[in-house]
């Protein structure tokens, strides 16, 4: 992928983004932004709430498997199955920075959970902010 291909990806995440009047509206401009910098057909925004050890998915945009639901009430993880999550956010909050972002694929060759869950839906890449 080019760079004014992503420059381009870039100024609609932000414009869609700053168009959103709604957290749904925001979450979805986000993660179909996501998708779209990255080439894919498929993004979901999730939140870690901390207190309850898991990932509640907040939307998922784009090419939905079947019977998955945009804004799902009740889809959650428990965070322990993606230890590459929370090892990099302590590691980040620990040092007293923010959280980056990172790009995973389901070729990777040590399979994390994500990317197993990525080759499970027949998904190429994932992005986590």
């Amino acid at each position: 992928m080019g760079e004014d291909v992503r420059l381009r990806a870039v100024v609609a995440l932000a414009q869609g983004i700053a168009a959103a009047h709604t957290p749904r509206e925001f979450w979805r401009a986000a993660a179909l932004g996501a998708c779209e910098g990255l080439d894919g057909t498929f993004a979901a925004l999730s939140v870690w709430e901390r207190d309850h050890g898991r990932l509640k998915v907040l939307v998922n945009a784009g090419d939905r498997a079947v019977g998955e639901e945009e804004f799902p009430d009740s889809e959650t993880y428990p965070v322990h199955q993606f230890p590459e999550i929370t090892e990099f956010l302590h590691e980040q909050w620990a040092g007293g920075g923010e959280p980056d972002a990172w790009v995973e694929t389901a070729s990777d060759p040590v399979p994390t959970g994500r990317v197993t869950g990525l080759r499970r839906r027949g998904a190429a890449a994932a992005w986590s902010p």
